[in-house]
C-alpha cells in the first residue's frame, strides 16, 4: 500500500510539472511585472533571507553556472511552448502550410540564437571560478559603483525575481528606444519634480532599482543616487548594462517567450530591439566620485534603524515599489526613518498588492498614513503608464493609472 501511495504521489507531481511545461497558467503569471518580496519582517513568510550561493568573488553577482542555469530554464520553456509549431501533426501541417511553418521555425531559431548570444556575452563578463586567484580582478565600473554594506548582504536566491524572461522584459522596458515612453511617463516626471524641489542637487535613495535606468536618469541631472536591489540576477545585468555594455548595444528579442496576444510575429513576439539605448553620462564635478552607487541587499535589512545603510537622505523615490511589500508597517517605518525634517518622498506606481500583504490599503488610506506621520503632500495626481509596450502593439498590454505624489516631511 505504501509503495502504491508513493507511485500515486509521483504521478501527481509529474502531471503538475507537465502542466507547467505546457504553460497552462494565467496570463498575469507569464507577462506581468515580476513581484519581489523584500520584507523579512514579522509577517513575511516567503522571504528566504538567502545569502549568495556563489563561491566566487563578488558573490552578489550570479556565477557563470548560475546564469547558464537561468538561461537553460528560459530556453526549455520556449521550446515547450514552440514544440507543436516546430513539430506539427500531419493535419496541422496541412492546415498551416509549409511556408508558414518554415517562417515560424526560422523566427524561433533566430530569436533563440540572438538571445543566447546576449546572455553569453554577459556570462563571459563574469569571473571564471576555475581560473584561480587571478579571476578576482575588479571589473571596470565607470558609471555605477557597487558597494556592499555588509560582508554578506541578504539577497534573493538566483531563482527568485527571477527569470530570464523578466530580465528581457525589463531590458525592453528600461533600455530600448521602443520603450522610451516609459522614461517619458514614469521616470522623467520624477526627475523634473526633484529638480524643482532640490535645484542644488542632493542625495537620493532609490529602492527596488532594477536595471538602473531611473538611477542613471537622476544621476544625469546631477543627483547623487544610491540605488538598492536584492535580486542577484538583476544586479548582474544592471552592473553590465551601466558599466560595460558595448557602445553600439546588443540585439535582443525580448518577447520571444510570449506566445499569446500577438497581432503579428514581426511587430509582436519577434520584435527586435537594441539594448542599452544611449543615455548621457552622469554629471560629476571634477574630482568627484561616481554619482550612482548600487547597494545589494534586502531593503529593510539594509536600511532600517541600526543597519549599515541607515542614514538621512535628501529624497527617496519609490517607483513601482511600495506594493511589493507584504508588511506595510515595516515599509513605512524604514522609509520614514531615512528622511529628516524637510526630506522629500516621491512615489509613482500602482497598488497591485501581493496576496500575502496583510494591509491592502487604498491610495487614500496610504496618503492618510503618511499624513499622520507628519508629511505634507505637495502633489497628488495620476499618470497613465504602459509598463512595457505601448497599448496596441499587442492584444494585451500591462498598463496602469498610477499614483504620482510628492510629499515633504514637516515634523
Amino acid at each position: 500500500q505504501g509503495r502504491g501511495m508513493g507511485c500515486l504521489c509521483r504521478a501527481f507531481c509529474s502531471a503538475g510539472a507537465w502542466l507547467l511545461g505546457l504553460r497552462l497558467l494565467p496570463r498575469a503569471l507569464i507577462f506581468r511585472r515580476p513581484r519581489p518580496i523584500w520584507n523579512r519582517g514579522r509577517f513575511s513568510q516567503r522571504w528566504h533571507g538567502a545569502k549568495s550561493s556563489s563561491m566566487g568573488f563578488e558573490a552578489w553577482r550570479l556565477s557563470r553556472s548560475e546564469l547558464q542555469e537561468v538561461l537553460n530554464k528560459y530556453e526549455k520553456a520556449v521550446e515547450s511552448d514552440a514544440y507543436y509549431l516546430l513539430y506539427p501533426s500531419q493535419a496541422e501541417r496541412e492546415l498551416l502550410g509549409e511556408e508558414l511553418l518554415k517562417r515560424r521555425a526560422s523566427a524561433v531559431k533566430k530569436a533563440r540564437d540572438q538571445n543566447r548570444l546576449l546572455v553569453e556575452t554577459v556570462l563571459a563578463d563574469l569571473p571564471d571560478l576555475c581560473a584561480g586567484p587571478d579571476s578576482d580582478a575588479v571589473p571596470e565600473r565607470p558609471v555605477a559603483e557597487i558597494r556592499c554594506l555588509t560582508e554578506k548582504p541578504a539577497l534573493l536566491p538566483s531563482s527568485s525575481y527571477g527569470s530570464m524572461a523578466s530580465v528581457f522584459l525589463h531590458l525592453l522596458r528600461d533600455w530600448s528606444a521602443e520603450c522610451d515612453h516609459v522614461a517619458a511617463t514614469t521616470y522623467r516626471p520624477v526627475v523634473a519634480e526633484l529638480r524643482r524641489l532640490l535645484p542644488g542637487g542632493g542625495e537620493v535613495l532609490l529602492p527596488g532599482a532594477g536595471l538602473g535606468r531611473l538611477a542613471l536618469e537622476l544621476a544625469t541631472e546631477g543627483f547623487k543616487v544610491e540605488a538598492n536591489d536584492a535580486s542577484r540576477l538583476f544586479l548582474t545585468f544592471a552592473d553590465y548594462v551601466l558599466n560595460r555594455a558595448p557602445p553600439g548595444g546588443l540585439r535582443l528579442y525580448p518577447l520571444a517567450h510570449v506566445f499569446s496576444e500577438n497581432w503579428s510575429n514581426e511587430a509582436g513576439q519577434y520584435l527586435e530591439v537594441s539594448v542599452p539605448v544611449a543615455v548621457p553620462p552622469p554629471k560629476c564635478p571634477e574630482g568627484e566620485a561616481r554619482r550612482v552607487v548600487l547597494v545589494p541587499g534586502n531593503f529593510a535589512e539594509t536600511y532600517r534603524v541600526g543597519m549599515p545603510g541607515h542614514r538621512r537622505f535628501d529624497a527617496i523615490v519609490t517607483c513601482f515599489f511600495i506594493d511589493t511589500s507584504v508588511d506595510i508597517v515595516e515599509l513605512v517605518e524604514v522609509l520614514d526613518g531615512l528622511l529628516g525634517v524637510g526630506g522629500i518622498w516621491i512615489n509613482i506606481g500602482p497598488l497591485n498588492w501581493r496576496k500575502e500583504t496583510r494591509l491592502k490599503l487604498s491610495w487614500s488610506e496610504v496618503v492618510e498614513v503618511w499624513k499622520r506621520r507628519g508629511y505634507e503632500f505637495l502633489t497628488q495626481t495620476s499618470v497613465d503608464c504602459d509598463y512595457h509596450l505601448l497599448r496596441g502593439v499587442k492584444m494585451y498590454t500591462e498598463s496602469y493609472n498610477c499614483a504620482f505624489t510628492v510629499a515633504v516631511k514637516r515634523r
